[in-house]
């Protein structure tokens, strides 16, 4: 190790920043692929304003819908058990909906650490029934913006990430990627 350029050059303290420098950068690019899932998911509803719970939940902090795919139908629910449906459209034809088991769409009521309130989709399959036993369990409002699971009682906070606030198993909910037009308020994008 003496005869090494790096040790000769900046001495004990340059190698050890190099190290703590490479951990570092390493640790960084592990969090940034883990904010969203890495099962496939896509969705493509447009327009928005045609159907309500979805129109409220994405244009109003603190409120959420969740969406089920049914046969040539679109289901909409809202926290209070309110419903709508909305038919397939043409689209579909191209690009066929994927998902677990749903997704649920809103805008948290905390802002995130930019102090933003953007809007979020999360799948709406039990991450943890899931991961850990191959189940497709469809997560239910308990609240405007919790979920429960029926089967492991799981709960997840959806003005906080999507992260488990009561149980054990998987921290935090499938979130995907998300587009939004609010200037037309007429195209909705998740994958």
């Amino acid at each position: 190790m003496m005869n090494s350029p790096i040790y000769s050059r900046h001495g004990a303290r340059g190698l050890a920043g190099l190290v703590v420098a490479a951990s570092l950068l390493a640790g960084c690019t592990n969090e940034a692929n883990d904010l969203y899932a890495r099962e496939r998911a896509y969705l493509r509803l447009q327009p928005v304003t045609a159907i309500v719970p979805l129109y409220t939940a994405l244009n109003s902090p603190g409120q959420f819908c969740a969406i089920t795919i049914g046969n040539q139908v679109y289901k909409f629910s809202t926290p209070t058990g309110a419903s709508t449906t909305y038919p397939f459209s043409a689209q579909e034809a191209y690009g066929k909906p994927e998902c677990i088991a749903g997704f649920v769409v809103g805008v948290p009521s905390v802002p995130d650490l930019n102090m933003s309130q953007a809007p979020v989709a999360y799948d709406l399959a039990c991450p943890t029934c899931y991961e850990q036993n191959l189940l497709q369990r469809s997560l239910t409002f308990t609240a405007a913006e919790r979920l429960t699971c029926s089967r492991c009682h799981n709960e997840y906070d959806l003005s906080n990430g999507g992260l488990l606030v009561k149980g054990d198993g998987v921290k935090k909910l499938y979130r995907y990627r998300i587009t939004y037009n609010t200037a037309t308020n007429s195209l909705l994008v998740i994958n």
